[in-house]
């Protein structure tokens, strides 16, 4: 059956899968690294009997789940046997790795037959070779393939400056090339490189389809936690092909990838490793951004936080539903007076903490305004509670930002109090608590959503006691589609877990522990 993946292009996807370097595999098999690297680069190719000691070795490195959804993908998208029903993981490696031989020594004898016949040659003015790096690339599983190298070398190398790594995400596309898998494996990379301080730039193409946003919000919700993420909405359809993607790995590589008809999809990609062919692509991705596209996520530094701060007082005293989740118990659950003795425990100026007193009762004031006709609704984790109840920290949010303060064991006691009568008089006011980890849910943040108006993040460093990040989106179909998203976290969650009577008991219980440490 056809195949379109050559034995090095698939050894490689592989090894890449199964985070193996090739010295490993070289190791493990008894040859020398070199000959692993002539196999990868198809300058030679194996026998059957390495062909055998490379899928024995392989399918002992099969660690997890995504790997073979990954692995899987890679079998059924090549075709190789369309007749077999039952196969084990290491019979789906072995035929990938013969069929893809194959496929690479038939591509050599046409290369040969190639060579032979004339060719003219022409010569222009004002033109640059190419690198022999430089190739056209087939098939959606190659060109995904490539696309995810291009990005991993960016893993191991850090560029002095313009460290940034251009992706297009354009959410008029189907799943075949984004699928859930790849989207997974493609976020586990970006996150790698990240920690090796790249930043990644999103053009996107967004439209009112909600559910399709709702996607990428889920891809992209972990990336965001970050501080290095940006996204740019392109606002002229026409300054991109519809179907088009386009990965640049700025001074390394860029991977412009196509359909060649109106009906597979992405399957075809130019992959440029010369650097001038490199800067040309990222030169005219920087023009999109500047002329085409509007900047989505805006980012405060830390001279900046009195500024974020004021304008999510401002978009929670506006009436409409507002959805959040915390890392420390609810900021607004705090009688004003307890507030003001939290915060008279700050090095604050006399200034900021008036401001502080002023900005909290407002946002106060439009939290109980809007609990009259519009829905509130809080998820927290235990740990939230434990923590409060056992170290006796408060997490005030001041108009410069947060502060640690600590806290009586009689103050932790009327902060639970209070909230407890809010949670009972409020039949609008919706809470939930979850008691372990959940698919979907981040943790060490705070996430605010003011429905049709604005989304505001903000990420606790490793110590919990610091914010690194914080952040905000106004796009309308972002906003509405991390409402979506919320929505369907909000669905996953336990109905015990969201019983506001078993709620109410659960905190009742946390009073009564600390009234006995009172006694």
């Amino acid at each position: 059956m056809y195949n379109e993946m050559t034995f090095g292009k698939c050894l490689k996807f592989l090894l890449t899968t199964f985070h193996l370097p090739m010295s490993q595999l070289a190791k493990a098999i008894n040859v020398d690294n070199s000959l692993v690297s002539h196999w990868v680069h198809e300058r030679r190719f194996p026998s059957t009997q390495y062909i055998n000691s490379i899928t024995d070795f392989l399918s002992k490195n099969i660690m997890d789940s995504l790997q073979l959804k990954m692995v899987d993908e890679l079998f059924y998208s090549l075709k190789v046997n369309e007749k077999i029903t039952e196969i084990t993981n290491k019979e789906k490696l072995h035929i990938m790795l013969q069929a893809s031989l194959k496929y690479s020594l038939a591509c050599r004898t046409e290369k040969k037959g190639t060579s032979s016949e004339s060719r003219s040659d022409t010569t222009f003015l004002n033109s640059i070779d190419l690198s022999s790096n430089d190739k056209l690339i087939y098939g959606i599983t190659n060109v995904f393939t490539a696309g995810i190298s291009l990005i991993e070398s960016a893993r191991t190398y850090c560029r002095k400056e313009n460290n940034v790594i251009y992706l297009t995400y354009h959410n008029i596309l189907d799943n075949s090339f984004f699928s859930d898998n790849r989207l997974s494996y493609l976020r586990e990379i970006l996150l790698e490189v990240i920690q090796n301080n790249w930043q990644v730039t999103f053009l996107l193409t967004l439209d009112s389809n909600v559910e399709r946003a709702v996607r990428l919000i889920s891809f992209i919700f972990p990336l965001l936690k970050t501080g290095k993420i940006n996204l740019y909405n392109l606002t002229n359809n026409e300054s991109f092909m519809t179907g088009k993607e386009l990965y640049v790995v700025s001074g390394i590589g860029a991977l412009s990838c196509f359909p060649t008809d109106a009906y597979t999809g992405i399957n075809c990609a130019f992959y440029l490793k010369n650097k001038s062919a490199v800067d040309v692509l990222t030169n005219y991705v920087n023009l999109l951004i500047k002329n085409n596209s509007n900047n989505i996520v805006k980012y405060y530094n830390q001279e900046m936080k009195d500024t974020f701060f004021f304008n999510l007082t401002d978009s929670n005293e506006q009436l409409g539903n507002h959805y959040c989740y915390n890392n420390s118990f609810s900021k607004l659950l705090i009688p004003t007076r307890l507030y003001q003795k939290f915060l008279d425990q700050t090095d604050l100026s006399k200034e900021e903490k008036k401001l502080s007193i002023y900005y909290y009762e407002k946002q106060f004031r439009g939290f109980l305004k809007n609990l009259v006709h519009h829905i509130c609704t809080d998820i927290y984790f235990t740990s939230a509670f434990e923590k409060l109840c056992e170290d006796k920290i408060i997490f005030l949010y001041t108009y410069t930002g947060i502060k640690i303060v600590p806290a009586s064991t009689q103050d932790v006691v009327d902060y639970l109090e209070y909230a407890i009568s809010i949670i009972k008089q409020y039949e609008n006011y919706q809470i939930a608590v979850i008691y372990q980890d959940m698919d979907g849910l981040e943790k060490n943040i705070a996430l605010s959503i003011k429905e049709r108006k604005e989304i505001f993040l903000y990420v606790y460093g490793k110590n919990r006691t610091v914010l690194d990040t914080f952040l905000s989106l106004d796009d309308p179909v972002i906003v509405k589609a991390f409402v979506e998203y919320y929505k369907n976290l909000w669905q996953k969650i336990s109905p015990l877990n969201k019983d506001k009577e078993d709620i109410v008991l659960l905190i009742e219980s946390y009073v009564r522990m600390l009234n006995k440490e009172i006694k």
